[in-house]
């Protein structure tokens, strides 16, 4: 046995029985909440040996506990109103989930799954997760639809807008991703984000770009095998317009390209 597997084996060791002693702290019943005993657990995952994995198992713990302390900075400020106060953004709460579903089912490709309650749980679960920065939108107080972000763990944060279809084409849009945005570089100093649009979404791509989003790519979204990517494309030639030859132009790539990717525009703010 060489060198190299005696440290590997020692390092194993001492992870496993680090990871046995935050097993047994989560597991006893000492009356101590969850979020103490989360810190008890960091702290013992720092004390172990260096490693991959306890490396990893800390920094997924403070991933967890920062983007909820991002959340709760932002909101710590209030509401966000923008300028006409017309349009209004507060944080998401359990009485929007019928509203939010129903612009799911509007917009979703997999609308079929919607029919699901337990598919349903699961969307609303990742709208409203920690990671998630996501606003109500409210016009008159009234909820429209939603922006904000997916995941903060990601950089640059890429920004997300549904609007239910009777308030859409109106410039509200516009309005509430302009008010949230200056509010993010306000209250955390937020100014540099992503967008990814599809290409045959013409207004989206109008509406951002007249916030000062720049083209910088396309990028790959549900399918990364080289070869179904073409094969996508071979069978969707005819969709290729004018419309669709212009952004490909934009965005100086094949046209065909633009059956099989997404575009992505840059927005400094």
């Amino acid at each position: 046995m060489g060198n190299r597997t005696v440290a590997e084996n020692s390092a194993k060791g001492s992870l496993n029985a680090t990871l046995q002693e935050v097993l047994d702290l989560l597991d006893a019943e000492d009356g101590k909440s969850f979020e103490e005993k989360k810190e008890e657990a960091i702290k013992l995952l720092r004390k172990a040996e260096d490693s991959l994995l306890s490396n990893t198992l800390v920094n997924l713990a403070i991933s967890e506990k920062d983007t909820a302390k991002v959340k709760t900075m932002f909101w710590a400020s209030g509401n966000v109103f923008s300028s006409d106060k017309t349009i209004s953004l507060r944080q998401v709460d359990s009485s929007d989930r019928g509203d939010f579903l129903d612009i799911q089912r509007e917009y979703s490709i997999v609308k079929s799954m919607l029919k699901e309650e337990v598919y349903c749980d699961m969307v609303w679960k990742e709208h409203t997760e920690d990671k998630s920065l996501m606003c109500a939108i409210l016009k008159d107080e009234t909820y429209i639809g939603y922006c904000g972000v997916n995941n903060t763990t990601l950089e640059p944060w890429e920004i997300a807008i549904e609007i239910k279809p009777e308030w859409t084409k109106q410039g509200i849009g516009v309005i509430a991703i302009s008010a949230m945005l200056d509010q993010f570089k306000a209250r955390l100093g937020k100014s540099t984000f992503k967008v990814r649009i599809d290409p045959s979404n013409f207004s989206s791509q109008k509406m951002f770009e007249r916030l000062g989003a720049v083209p910088k790519g396309i990028a790959e979204l549900w399918i990364h095998d080289q070869q179904m990517l073409e094969q996508c494309e071979e069978d969707n030639l005819h969709y290729i317009d004018d419309k669709i030859i212009a952004v490909a132009e934009k965005f100086a790539v094949e046209p065909r390209k633009l059956l099989s990717h997404v575009l992505e525009y840059y927005l400094e703010w």
